[in-house]
């Protein structure tokens, strides 16, 4: 066993800080089979994602970004309709995307084997050159991240929502949403900045055994993410959710102390998701919440009541891709929760790198 192999979270660690040249360099240098493909997906009538796990975390992110610049309807696939009912939808005047890390994912390979009989437009977006995806797919977007040597997916994430943001300014033409990418290796430097506060805050949560990870509109897929690697790599029970759904239910768990991670945005969800945090601040919640700098003021009337409030401003230009700086975030209060709580990031318990499901 290697010295960096024997020190936990290390493989994590790592992964993370190379984010913002991984990024960097396909924003500089974005796969040509974007240009390719982005004229016939002008006309695909919708689109449809398929992932699993972290992949699909990073295709709720596409969703928004396809439907909202684009406009192209979409929607996340449900694999078990194609491999075990064999009953898939129609399909050929659709966009069909298939993600997988690895390559390897053999539901999300057969969602893309039936596309293409059907005369969809396919194509695939991978980390692994040569890997059964690419054979699967007209089209193939490889995200050049380099390997991946943690349980915890982290440079490959973000790739991914990179290659979507990518994507979608080519179909959509779009100059400022292509201006807006090139701010976001910046962004995430300036989140690696901030690790001793989001390590302080992670001291905070020791003790936790579950959490609540909160967005709405384009930070939803971060909320998402985050509560995955909380589940993977400090074994609690985080669970996901939009500021609006909480209020429909949820939010009758909350009790005094009770953990919520909020994602708050400079956007036209950000007064909401405010409001948010002043009904979990009532009910005595204890919040934590990664906000962009923009959207630091909207937390300046906001009671605190019977409950607790600590801020992280992170300095993100762009609403629209601030999912990803939230992501990175949560990608290191993971890491330094894990490590509190005395297990390392970069194994699981039960849980193998490359995951096959039908």
């Amino acid at each position: 066993m290697s010295a960096e192999r024997a020190v936990p979270g290390a493989f994590m660690r790592a992964e993370i800080l190379e984010q913002p040249r991984v990024l960097a360099q396909l924003i500089a240098q974005p796969p040509s089979a974007i240009a390719g493909v982005a004229p016939l997906a002008r006309r695909a009538r919708f689109a449809m994602l398929a992932a699993r796990g972290s992949s699909d975390n990073a295709s709720t992110f596409g969703k928004y970004l396809l439907e909202s610049f684009a406009g192209i309807p979409t929607a996340l696939a449900a694999p078990s309709l194609f491999t075990l009912y064999h009953r898939p939808p129609r399909l050929d005047a659709g966009l069909v995307i298939g993600v997988s890390q690895s390559g390897a994912a053999a539901d999300v390979i057969a969602v893309l084997n039936e596309a293409r009989a059907q005369g969809a437009l396919t194509l695939a977006i991978t980390n692994t050159a040569g890997s059964p995806i690419t054979e699967a797919a007209e089209h193939v977007v490889l995200l050049g991240a380099g390997t991946e040597r943690a349980l915890a997916a982290t440079k490959t994430v973000t790739a991914q929502c990179v290659a979507y943001a990518l994507l979608t300014a080519a179909i959509a033409q779009d100059a400022q949403l292509q201006r807006a990418l090139e701010t976001v290796p910046e962004s995430v430097r300036a989140v690696l900045a901030h690790t001793e506060a989001l390590e302080a805050a992670a001291r905070r949560w020791r003790a936790a055994q579950r959490v609540a990870v909160v967005g709405r509109g384009y930070p939803y897929a971060a909320a998402q993410e985050i509560a995955l690697k909380l589940k993977e790599t400090c074994y609690i029970g985080a669970e996901a959710y939009s500021a609006a759904d909480f209020l429909h239910g949820p939010l009758a768990m909350i009790e005094p102390g009770y953990p919520v991670l909020v994602l708050l945005n400079h956007d036209a969800a950000g007064a909401m998701t405010a409001d948010f945090i002043a009904r979990v601040l009532a009910c005595g919640g204890d919040v934590l919440c990664f906000a962009t700098a923009q959207a630091c003021a909207l937390l300046d009337n906001v009671p605190i009541g019977s409950g607790q409030l600590e801020v992280i401003a992170l300095d993100v230009p762009s609403a629209v891709l601030s999912a990803i700086a939230f992501i990175v975030a949560g990608q290191w209060f993971a890491l330094a929760l894990a490590l509190l709580k005395g297990h390392n990031p970069d194994r699981s318990r039960s849980v193998t790198k490359i995951t096959v499901t039908r």
